[in-house]
């Protein structure tokens, strides 16, 4: 594919705050274009488009976000022929905000309930992004939690590995793997990590959970063997976690998903029944509402 034909790739946020009964939206005014938009930007070259959502937001705004239930995506052609699309997905802001970027891209922000926000945006491209968080809104459903599942990163041949399976560590690719993992899991805040005891699987939350300051706590029934061995408490096990208060992420193997998978999809209305997830790969689901459901679900790669 020529650099002519390549896909601009873009991400973005709808960044709110505040209550349900009172909530704020934040717009940037753009000074080249002359125009109020939702804060969004180019990908770098090979960027995770949530690594990338999150950082664009964060440089046009100056706020720390985390991240929500997607709010799904634009695509068009810009001047030159070329195609963009741009991805979005719900984001609340947390402390005070900081300075809007030096080098002039955005020079003001405003914080305007949903409805005022909507005039300013253009109808074909952002309000439909907008008009999609406000039904959020009167769902209920804006403030949510993320359990994310992951499977473990690359850890070679289990035919190369002379000892105990349980001790195979990652290997190169694994390890450049959890590396990647860390940057992308950054922006859900998760505040608990769970891993099955397993070697490779706890060498892929580490570095996450080390950047987080965070301890990866282990549970033997999210291995192949402890969930082989009594299938139904390591299912209760996952159910309790998402159930909880905490935005929890989970490193596991490949035998051991289906039936986790299977029963998120029963208890929680998710679709990820057939959700395949290769190494290093992984699901979130965004948990909220009274009782506790499924609002949204996503997988990705890194």
């Amino acid at each position: 594919m020529s650099e002519r034909q390549r896909v601009v790739e873009a991400a973005g946020g709808v960044v709110w705050r505040g209550s349900h009964d009172d909530v704020e939206i934040a717009l940037v005014h753009r000074p080249a274009y002359d125009d109020w938009s939702i804060p969004k930007g180019k990908l770098h070259r090979g960027e995770h488009p949530l690594v990338g959502a999150v950082r664009e937001v964060t440089e046009e705004t100056g706020y720390e976000v985390r991240l929500g239930p997607p709010l799904g995506e634009t695509a068009y052609e810009l001047p030159n022929g070329r195609g963009k699309r741009v991805r979005y997905w719900s984001m609340r802001a947390s402390g005070d905000g900081g300075t809007l970027p030096a080098d002039g891209e955005v020079d003001e922000l405003r914080w305007l309930p949903p409805g005022d926000a909507l005039t300013y945006l253009q109808p074909r491209r952002e309000q439909p992004v907008l008009r999609a968080f406000v039904e959020a809104g009167r769902a209920g459903t804006l403030v949510t939690r993320p359990l994310v599942l992951v499977r473990h990163a690359s850890a070679g041949e289990r035919s190369s590995w002379r000892g105990d399976d349980s001790d195979r560590p990652l290997d190169e690719l694994g390890r450049a793997q959890a590396g990647a993992l860390a940057a992308v899991l950054r922006g859900y805040g998760a505040t608990r990590v769970v891993s099955a005891d397993v070697v490779r699987c706890t060498q892929t939350v580490a570095p996450f959970a080390a950047a987080s300051g965070l301890t990866v706590e282990t549970e033997p029934l999210f291995s192949e063997a402890g969930s082989a061995a009594d299938p139904d408490a390591a299912v209760e096990r996952l159910l309790g976690l998402a159930r909880g208060r905490d935005a929890v992420v989970v490193c596991t193997q490949r035998k051991a998903l289906p039936p986790l998978l299977r029963a998120l999809s029963e208890v929680f209305g998710a679709d990820v029944t057939r959700v395949v997830l290769d190494k290093g790969a992984f699901c979130v689901l965004h948990l909220g509402g009274e009782p506790v459901r499924a609002l949204a679900a996503e997988r990705f790669d890194v």
